[in-house]
């Protein structure tokens, strides 16, 4: 299993800084008969300079090591 990035978001913390969160999703591989087989998993959310990332809602999200709150403002898929 492999982490593929799928995009960013950028938002604004509960601390008035501008952040940008990176997406990725596990994605795993398999042979079969006919080919390669790519399986999408679950996404998961980083700091754009590492540290961990929770999804609280569709337009907020938690520094899981500050707890600061990031609201959502451009989503960039």
């Amino acid at each position: 299993m492999s982490d593929k990035y799928v995009g960013k978001l950028t938002g604004v913390g509960t601390d008035n800084v501008r952040y940008v969160i990176n997406i990725y999703q596990d994605e795993t591989v398999e042979r079969s008969s006919r080919g390669m087989v790519r399986h999408e998993g679950m996404k998961h959310f980083e700091m754009q300079r590492g540290g961990q990332v929770k999804k609280i809602s569709e337009t907020e999200y938690e520094i899981v090591a500050t707890g600061v709150r990031i609201t959502v403002c451009d989503d960039q898929n």
